[in-house]
């Protein structure tokens, strides 16, 4: 499977790429572990200078008692709870999370350090509870701050995720527009259909159906966000019936298994495998023929094109110069997909693998 894209942010955003950024991640769990091992110092400054030894543990569990809290927050409360709109249950479980680890530090204090320390037996409940306020606002600001980080995080990502689909999408859509069907295929096309009209005129009309569903589909229903699978397998259907028109030797298969279940996909996504290789087919002479097969299952959809490529067009069709058809994956499907691409025996072969 694919990563996860990274390194969203521009580079001209330094602070936000280290906000975001996950390689930074270290490093800014490395200024929160400072931050609370100067408050640490701060709490225990009015300790008498070689008592220290005898309360180790003291610095152990207050370490406990104030990174444990934030550590719950930030990894497992945060995700569950509040990414997923569940606020109330968020605030419910944060509440109950500074509790108990107050608790276990109230333990502590009460019960163990009088027996290793000098000083009265017992800590007053008076300043149990004056401690805990101060421990409960303490944690509640620390807690609300990882959690605004969190979020900021997540807003910046989503947001930089959301410009560089709109912008992907919009490129991929013009440039299909321009390559896929260029003026010069459409003149051919209907220069075919007026011969047909005079010696086929059922062929020449099944032409022009497929030609303006064709248009149809590609200049408005792909404007959607997601379309039927069906749909677009049809819209392949009608692109390779119309080359197959243009061209003396050329054939054409899909293969279908499962189809049929009422799934989505992203417009126009695999219409650049198609053009692809048609393009880089055998130009001359039989043997030119492209085979898809869509097989959808419950894990998935596995996608695969096959075109023949001759020996002049090989290194050239070996590189899959599809770079707006990569990064359209990764944005749609992040670490949701995989993209094999393969030449042997002068048979081209891509396979897509999607979890939808």
């Amino acid at each position: 499977m694919n990563e996860p894209e990274k390194h969203q942010i521009p580079k001209e955003e330094p602070l936000l790429r280290f906000i975001v950024d996950d390689r930074y991640s270290i490093y800014r769990r490395g200024i929160l572990f400072l931050f609370l091992m100067l408050f640490l110092l701060f709490v225990s400054s009015g300790i008498d200078k070689g008592r220290e030894k005898d309360l180790l543990g003291f610095y152990i569990i207050m370490m406990i008692a104030l990174i444990g809290p934030i550590l719950v927050n930030m990894f497992v409360l945060i995700p569950k709870f509040l990414f997923k709109g569940k606020y109330l249950r968020y605030f419910l479980w944060l509440i109950l999370n500074l509790i108990v680890f107050y608790i276990i530090l109230a333990a502590y204090l009460r019960f163990w350090l009088p027996k290793n320390a000098e000083g009265p037996k017992t800590i007053p409940m008076e300043a149990l509870w004056a401690g805990g306020v101060f421990y409960i606002i303490i944690l509640v600001i620390l807690c609300s701050a990882s959690a605004a980080i969190k979020l900021f995080q997540r807003w910046l990502r989503d947001k930089y995720r959301i410009v560089q689909l709109e912008n992907s999408l919009l490129q991929t859509e013009l440039d299909l527009l321009k390559t896929n069907i260029s003026p010069h295929s459409l003149f051919n096309m209907l220069n075919s259909t007026e011969v047909l009209i005079q010696t086929d005129p059922l062929k020449a009309r099944q032409i022009v159906q497929k030609l303006s569903e064709f248009l149809r589909y590609q200049l408005y229903d792909s404007n959607r966000e997601k379309v039927l699978l069906s749909a677009d397998i049809l819209f392949l259907d009608h692109f390779l019936s119309l080359e197959k028109v243009r061209r003396d030797f050329f054939e054409f298969e899909i293969k279908q298994t499962g189809t049929h279940r009422q799934v989505e996909v992203s417009p126009l996504l695999f219409i650049p495998f198609v053009e692809n290789a048609v393009k880089h087919n055998i130009t001359s002479g039989p043997g030119a023929f492209v085979e898809l097969s869509f097989i959808l299952n419950e894990q998935g959809l596995v996608f695969t094109c096959k075109n023949p490529v001759s020996d002049s067009k090989s290194a050239e069709h070996g590189g899959f110069g599809l770079p707006n058809l990569k990064r359209r994956l990764e944005l749609l499907y992040p670490g949701r997909h995989e993209l094999q691409m393969q030449e042997k025996n002068g048979i081209y072969c891509a396979t897509l693998v999607l979890s939808l």
